[in-house]
C-alpha cells in the first residue's frame, strides 16, 4: 500500500474544495469558467485562476491545519489585481484557527486601506453573500 505524502493529500484537500465551490455555483445556476491561464506577477504564463464568473477572478485556497497556503494569500491578492481585483475563498479549520484569523483580518484591513481591491471570504461567508457577490461583479 502505498501511503500519500503531505503535499499529495494537500493538492486533493485542494482540489475537492475547488469542486466545491464549483458545485455551489452550479446549484445556483451561474456559469463560470475553471482553470483559466493568466501570466503572473513574475511573468510566468503557466498559471491558472481556480474560477471565473464573467469577470469576478476567484481563488480557492484550503487549509486545515498548520502549512504555507496562509503564506500564499499576498501572492494572490497581487495577481488578482491585474483583474480589477476578485476573491479568495477560504475552506478548511485553519481559517478559524488564531493564526487563520490574524491572516484574514490583515486581509480585510488591506482591502479596507486600500492596498488590494480583492475580498476574502471562508466559504460559509461565501455561501451567505453568493447573490451579491456575484450581481456586484458584473
Amino acid at each position: 500500500m502505498k501511503i500519500a505524502t503531505q503535499g499529495a493529500k494537500a493538492n486533493l484537500n485542494g482540489k475537492t474544495f475547488e469542486l466545491q465551490c464549483e458545485k455551489l455555483l452550479e446549484n445556483y445556476d451561474i456559469e463560470f469558467q475553471t482553470q483559466v491561464p493568466y501570466t503572473n506577477l513574475y511573468g510566468s504564463d503557466r498559471c491558472k485562476v481556480d474560477i471565473v464568473v464573467d469577470k469576478l477572478h476567484i481563488e480557492c485556497k484550503y487549509q486545515a491545519g498548520s502549512g504555507s497556503v496562509d503564506e500564499k494569500i499576498p501572492f494572490c491578492l497581487l495577481n488578482l489585481e491585474q483583474f480589477g481585483g476578485g476573491l479568495i475563498i477560504l475552506g478548511g479549520e485553519h481559517w478559524e484557527s488564531d493564526r487563520g484569523r490574524m491572516i484574514r483580518k490583515w486581509a480585510n484591513d488591506a482591502l479596507a486601506s486600500g492596498l488590494f481591491s480583492s475580498k476574502v471570504l471562508t466559504f460559509d461567508e461565501f455561501c451567505e453573500n453568493i447573490h451579491e457577490i456575484i450581481q456586484n461583479s458584473s
